[in-house]
């Protein structure tokens, strides 16, 4: 009787758990995933949907992309921005460090005194972090959409804030700090830009405090703290030490691309008065209404939280950049207004297409037609469309054109608040228009001249793309990067623009786009059965290995030989279909490798599509096992708990779609392909249409499928944008032979379809 009083009550607060976590999905969110181990790369800093503002800890003994790491358990400050899973060192505007004692100078690492802690006395939130230090300061961040709010609490009534304005990630420019009255400082701050990239914004900030400044210093670039200035202007390093008689200070800060004026309205409309725990609030609850958009049941706790959590990595980016008045910087420099739609920045276009822009579409697809229309719309501005766009400015790393697939993809999946023929029109300059140079591609190579970067263009080397149907190796090599990566990129966007094109209704258009997307074929060495890089005169490189990175883009011949998303029956076809069942079997028979590896790196966009290709190959039980071992084991719910850099959202989408049995698999067509779901049950819902996803049984195979109360036997379900779509599965702990019949596979364009 015992036994069975204690099976009810546990059963009763399991369930009242699953309620609580279905009202407020925000409480499965662990915002540390991602931030231990060698890669993910994620902060754990207070930010909501697509903010301006990401408040967040910076560890101050080892540097990370994302500013902070779990084995680091020291900070040197509270910074403004950051990027989430980026790859390079990025933003980490304007530090601020609470201090018990003022100190003279920086250390000798040139920064502002740090302070150890304990993660027991630690925690993060979508929307909130705290911490208190082992000096007993205590910090409790929160932001809004262009503001950051902190309460400090110090373990007496005195204590002081350094504001470090040459403590971001990467290197400082300009510095320019003036403290207004007793209750505010102004200030800008000019940055390098991403992977030592072009670009340098700067951004605006104003900096409010409840308690008057007592006494003020600041420090240059000697960094030594002089008393009383309260005005510097400074190149590299600078900042504020500040002094409070009060054993708390609260602190707001409104920050903008434009201009301090700005950043002063971006404040006093989103945080008027000092009610710190009203804007925590409304942190939390706007994230409860975005995650609540995706709800799952079932499955196991730690797979709930690594599914939420990753539903909030993927919609924090990309930021908006326009203030709340709708002004922003231009492409060109200038300040230009958006008019019915927020202007985007933070545009990691070789990531994000993949995968996180179709589940932004598919989720908040406002926000995804906001993107779409910021990229039309810097076309108009600079006469390019964005490539990788950092903080309102273009830095031109990462190879292709990914554009045109964000567009085509953001389309396709029923993101279609903008102009489908301007939009198309913008990308057909970069397809067809060839620029002469000089330019270096990716930015972070050596500039052409030994001092400067050459201009950004598009598609570099597109003259000979449309020569010979490919990059050539030996007329690119240390001038394009990764000349056969390029090549497969440059055919990718042409079939996403193919797409575009006969949704506008330009039939000739679409057909000429497909035709050239059918180029992957050129790059195919029968020789070794690898796309390979290949020189102007059509011979391949002599002694080539298929683990070889040369002419490739992170990643190898082996890798990227998978990477024809749109055309993998021909692909398959061309290889050999039972070789290509045998190599795909060894490729996969690793998940998780490296560039140098012949097998497969999921932790990196070119393998992201690898386990679904078994689809193609009327194989889906495989697809379903190697997904399921995917999930399952690269992907946990603790700090090292992602398998690759999260890349601004991208592999946390991977985690989202993949778990969900579906998959955005061919870039610019609004269908996913089917393997098998992780949750019992799951509803996607937006304004005009709800998916919802059920299983009887259990294992990792189908067995059956119907859609909408029918059977259904295809790996590939074409997405409507209106309406509901029910899909009821039945799983087995065994493969079954659900899905492989003929005509079952996914849909695979050749040059010449329609």
């Amino acid at each position: 009787m015992r036994l069975a009083i204690v099976a009810v009550v546990a059963a009763g607060a399991l369930g009242v758990h699953a309620a609580r976590a279905a009202d407020d999905p925000a409480s499965l969110v662990d915002p540390f995933v991602g931030t231990g181990g060698d890669a993910g790369h994620t902060f754990p800093g207070a930010v909501v949907p697509h903010g301006m503002v990401q408040f967040s800890p910076v560890s101050a003994r080892t540097a990370s992309p994302g500013g902070y790491r779990y084995d680091d358990r020291t900070i040197r400050g509270f910074a403004l921005t950051r990027l989430s899973g980026a790859g390079c060192v990025n933003l980490g505007d304007l530090p601020i460090m609470p201090l018990a004692r003022p100190f003279e100078r920086l250390t000798p690492r040139g920064g502002v005194p740090p302070a150890s802690f304990r993660h027991q006395r630690e925690s993060a939130s979508p929307g909130r972090y705290r911490v208190t230090l082992d000096d007993g300061i205590r910090a409790d961040l929160t932001a809004t959409l262009h503001t950051a709010a902190a309460t400090f609490t110090f373990p007496s009534r005195t204590g002081y804030l350094a504001l470090d304005a040459g403590g971001g990630a990467t290197q400082t420019r300009a510095i320019s700090l003036q403290l207004v009255g007793s209750h505010e400082l102004d200030g800008s701050i000019t940055s390098g830009g991403f992977c030592d990239g072009p670009a340098t914004p700067t951004i605006y900030f104003v900096v409010r405090f409840d308690q008057p400044v007592q006494e003020a210093g600041s420090w240059g670039d000697d960094g030594v703290v002089q008393g009383g200035v309260s005005d510097r202007a400074a190149t590299k390093t600078g900042g504020a030490l500040l002094r409070f008689t009060a054993s708390q200070v609260r602190l707001k800060a409104g920050v903008s691309y434009v201009s301090v004026q700005n950043a002063a309205r971006n404040l006093q409309a989103e945080d008027k008065g000092w009610n710190f725990g009203e804007i925590a609030a409304r942190a939390r609850d706007a994230w409860d209404r975005l995650l609540g958009r995706v709800t799952v049941r079932g499955g196991t706790v730690g797979a709930r939280r690594t599914f939420y959590t990753a539903v909030y990595h993927a919609l924090i980016h990309p930021t908006v950049a326009s203030d709340v008045n709708g002004q922003f910087r231009r492409r060109d420099g200038g300040v230009g207004r958006a008019v019915g739609y927020r202007r985007m920045t933070n545009i990691s276009g070789w990531d994000i297409y993949r995968t996180q822009l179709p589940l932004l579409a598919l989720i908040e697809p406002d926000a995804a037609s906001d993107l779409v229309r910021s990229i039309v719309a810097g076309f108009d501005e600079s006469g390019t469309v964005a490539k990788w766009e950092y903080a309102g400015v273009e830095d031109g790393i990462m190879v292709g054109d990914p554009a045109a697939p964000i567009v085509a993809g953001a389309y396709a999946f029923g993101a279609r608040q903008f102009d489908i023929r301007r939009a198309l029109a913008a990308l057909d300059v970069s397809a067809l228009q060839p620029s002469p140079g000089p330019f270096v591609y990716p930015s972070n190579l050596v500039p052409t001249d030994g001092t400067q970067f050459g201009p950004f263009v598009d598609r570099p080397d597109l003259a000979d793309y449309l020569k010979y149907g490919y990059v050539p190796y030996d007329e690119t090599a240390g001038f394009v990067w990764g000349p056969a990566s390029t090549t497969l990129e440059y055919e990718t966007a042409d079939f996403a623009l193919s797409r575009l094109a006969a949704a506008a209704g330009d039939r000739a258009a679409a057909l000429g786009f497909l035709r050239r997307a059918g180029g992957w074929r050129r790059l195919f060495n029968p020789a070794s059965g690898y796309l390979e890089p290949r020189n102007a005169n059509g011979s391949f490189l002599t002694g080539y290995s298929d683990s070889s990175k040369i002419g490739f883009v992170e990643g190898n011949a082996s890798q990227y030989t998978w990477m024809v998303p749109y055309d993998l029956a021909g692909l398959m076809r061309t290889i050999g279909t039972p070789r290509a069942e045998t190599r795909l079997g060894s490729f996969l028979a690793q998940l998780n490798t490296n560039r140098y590896s012949p097998h497969a790196w999921l932790g990196n966009e070119p393998s992201f599509g690898a386990p679904y290709a078994y689809l193609w190959l009327n194989l889906p039980s495989k697809a379903q096992a190697t997904v399921h071992r995917a999930l399952t084991t690269l992907f946990h719910p603790w700090p090292a708990g992602l398998p690759g850099d999260d890349d601004l959202g991208a592999m946390s989408a991977w985690y989202v779609w993949s778990s969900l049995g579906l998959y955005p698999a061919i870039p610019g067509v609004g269908g996913v392909a089917i393997t098998a779901p992780l949750f019992s049950s799951a509803t996607v819902h937006t304004g005009t249409r709800v998916i919802s996803i059920t299983t009887t049984g259990a294992g990792k195979y189908v067995r059956s499928l119907s859609v909408d109360g029918r059977p259904y036997a295809r790996t590939w379900l074409q997405l409507g944008t209106r309406g509901s779509t029910h899909l009821q599965f039945d799983l087995s702990s065994h493969p079954q032979p659900w899905g492989s019949g003929r005509g079952d596979a996914p849909p695979s364009f050749e040059a010449g379809s329609s």
